[in-house]
């Protein structure tokens, strides 16, 4: 299995926050945009998905937005490019598995 490096930015635009994830050959995969409503009491998120034709990246951004709108009660953008060639299940699951343990960093440290 190959090393797997993630590299996530975020940046304020006045109340709003874009937030950026990609790996080494990073690109713009896909982008997700989020936004907090209220039903029944509680806070959900809506979200619109933009994707690269054969791009799958949308499922990581769609992570980050939900966890950084319910934390942070704003629009969230995410701009989302990770791409390995020819990858495997095993590196899917260790993407994926970064990916929690960068958005519980998030959560905690904004």
């Amino acid at each position: 299995m190959r090393k797997i490096h993630l590299k996530r930015t975020m940046q304020w635009m006045g109340k709003d926050l874009v937030i950026h994830v990609q790996n080494e050959n990073g690109h713009i995969g896909s982008v997700v945009i989020g936004q907090p409503y209220l039903k029944g009491g509680e806070t959900h998120v809506t979200m619109n998905i933009w994707n690269q034709a054969g791009h799958k990246d949308d499922h990581v951004a769609a992570m980050y937005v939900k966890a950084a709108v319910l934390k942070f009660q704003c629009v969230v953008t995410c701009i989302c490019g990770i791409h390995l060639e020819d990858i495997c299940t095993e590196e899917m699951n260790e993407i994926m598995k970064k990916v929690q343990e960068d958005i519980n960093d998030m959560l905690k440290n904004g």
